[in-house]
């Protein structure tokens, strides 16, 4: 058995197990339209709030300016011990997406 392998094994990560290191998510701007598309890396990004045991990360999403709009797109996204979300939040514009369920 390699060093690796016993590391991630002490780490909780099992055999066929792995991590997606980014989540997406799309909005779009409540006052021209545009769709844009926030990225979390989930190895960097996320606080750890001790008090509920999740991590949460706060994402301000301005677009191109294409249509002359700079509004700042606030999110915030909330994700489990496993960082998987479990509470979305925005201001200023909409989900496009779907959350992508918990497996």
């Amino acid at each position: 058995m390699s060093i690796i392998t016993k590391a991630r094994e002490m780490l909780g990560f099992s055999r066929g197990a792995t991590l997606r290191k980014v989540y997406e998510t799309r909005v779009r701007c409540r006052r021209c339209g545009e769709e844009l598309t926030a990225q979390v890396n989930l190895l960097n990004d996320l606080s750890i709030d001790y008090e509920r045991d999740v991590y949460t990360v706060r994402k301000l999403i301005v677009g191109s300016g294409a249509n002359r709009c700079f509004q700042a797109i606030e999110v915030r996204l909330t994700f489990n011990k496993n960082r998987q979300l479990i509470e979305r939040w925005i201001a200023d514009g909409e989900f496009v997406d779907e959350p992508e369920a918990a497996e």
